[in-house]
């Protein structure tokens, strides 16, 4: 049997569950559910008493006075609309094991009430299948620990293979210094150092397992180096020497490259059927994007980039 100092949280699970704007609850459906879900028998003074303070608390709840009917949770930690954007972005992750995903959906549901949640049993995202790496959520905690303690890291890191099985890349594990974790590309990386060397690089981090803490003190970021826009760039999908990218693109391509490189990149307006791309990114990566739409892009510079996809345009494999 609840005490009553326990009253004031069946009264919030209450309005949690079942209430909300199109679901508003009577005085008499509160003091029923009381009863029947927690045995508590409680009158109407009470359950004013318990609102008057859920609100004082910073929860707000429509009352009675206010829409003549009953009582309602007006607002949650999180909208409908937020928790269906969130749901969709979690399924869309495919690096995130099904049963986590599921588990994470779960808890964003949560925070809805059991009608509004019925809105969401028809999302299912179709997801590509891939080996699931179970250690996944484990290895971000323990890389978010090894970060703010500044301390490196080692794991093993996994390649796919034809026959779809995933092998260590080698038998040593990897040594870094670990930075930051980046979402880019709807995949996790985690931006750091390979301690034999001095440049950044980034692995992929559902593609780590048997990760850990090494208690050494990591090497601290260069001074000159620029976390957020090397993390920017991890949209270009390939490491290496950031080099200036200048692309003439067809203006149908507009809504691509915005997608792709965000707001901030460089575009200018050509004449009315052309503008000019300019990139500071690492040029391999724009290789493949740009021969995926070599009919619309020409790469101007650099000269070895554009030298570099008139040889795979001879080199291909489809051609007579």
């Amino acid at each position: 049997m609840p005490t009553n100092k326990s009253h004031i949280i069946c009264i919030l699970h209450i309005l949690q569950e079942y209430s909300d704007e199109n679901h508003i609850i009577p005085m008499r459906e509160i003091i029923s559910k009381m009863r029947a879900m927690y045995g508590i028998t409680i009158d109407r003074r009470t359950v004013y008493g318990l609102i008057d303070e859920l609100n004082l608390l910073d929860y707000d709840i429509s009352t009675y006075q206010e829409n003549n009917i009953g009582y309602y949770l007006r607002s949650r930690v999180l909208e409908p609309s937020e928790v269906r954007l969130l749901t969709d972005r979690v399924y869309s992750m495919g690096f995130i094991p099904q049963k986590q995903a599921d588990s994470i959906i779960d808890k964003l549901q949560s925070t809805q009430s059991i009608h509004n949640r019925r809105r969401y049993r028809h999302i299912r995202a179709a997801r590509i299948q891939k080996q699931e790496n179970v250690e996944l959520f484990w290895t971000i905690e323990q890389l978010d620990e090894a970060i703010e303690k500044d301390y490196m890291v080692m794991f093993d890191y996994y390649d796919y293979q034809a026959d779809k099985t995933l092998v260590p890349r080698r038998d040593k594990k990897y040594l870094v210094n670990p930075y930051q974790m980046v979402c880019a590309n709807e995949k996790y990386y985690l931006v750091c150092n390979y301690d034999k060397y001095d440049n950044i690089s980034h692995y992929r981090i559902d593609l780590m397992k048997n990760l850990e803490i090494v208690s050494r003190k990591r090497k601290p970021l260069p001074k000159d180096f620029n976390l957020k826009e090397y993390s920017n760039s991890l949209v270009y999908m390939f490491d290496g020497k950031r080099e200036e990218v200048e692309i003439i693109c067809d203006n149908l391509m507009a809504g691509e490259v915005i997608e792709r490189f965000g707001m901030d990149v460089r575009m200018v307006r050509i004449d009315e059927k052309r503008f000019r791309l300019c990139l500071n990114a690492p040029p391999l990566g724009l290789k493949f994007w740009a021969l995926q739409y070599i009919q619309y892009c020409e790469i101007v510079r650099p000269l070895w980039l554009r030298d570099e996809i008139k040889r795979s345009i001879k080199m291909n494999r489809y051609g007579d």
